[in-house]
């Protein structure tokens, strides 16, 4: 048995989402829930409220897993450039996993459209904060609408 990062309930071992609050378990944390501030989180073994930074619990000597973000800055880059060099061809979608949109990009790239419209994108991800960049274009939606 483990416990959910975000609000301390049990979950199985293995679980990537709590079934309670439904957080992701492999990402990290942000802002704060019920009686956790922004800056704490759950013990994944013993379920003790801990600092969310902790390596290891306090209490039971266990060391919490690495939380990995959704992205990195080089994903970012590598998507605005990708779109900007090869986007009419769909390239950046392709990336960022959104495979059905890529291809609609692919079959009209001849129109030009597509390419006019990466090009957009490219610009707007490149110029995001991660924080834009992750709640907009990260999914690989069209202009992050």
């Amino acid at each position: 048995m483990s416990y959910c990062i975000n609000c301390g309930e049990s979950i199985t071992e293995n679980a990537e989402i709590c079934p309670e609050c439904g957080v992701n378990q492999t990402k990290p944390l942000t802002g704060g829930h019920e009686e956790r501030n922004a800056d704490q989180k759950y013990c994944t073994d013993c379920g003790e409220l801990i600092n969310k930074q902790a390596e290891v619990c306090p209490e039971c000597g266990v060391r919490q897993p690495e939380l990995t973000s959704g992205s990195s800055d080089s994903d970012q880059v590598a998507a605005g450039v990708l779109a900007l060099l090869l986007g009419g061809l769909g390239a950046h979608k392709f990336y960022q996993g959104a495979t059905k949109i890529g291809l609609l990009y692919l079959c009209f790239f001849w129109t030009f459209i597509p390419a006019i419209v990466a090009f957009v994108e490219g610009i707007l991800i490149l110029v995001a904060d991660e924080e834009t960049y992750e709640s907009k274009y990260a999914d690989g939606s069209i202009l992050g609408l």
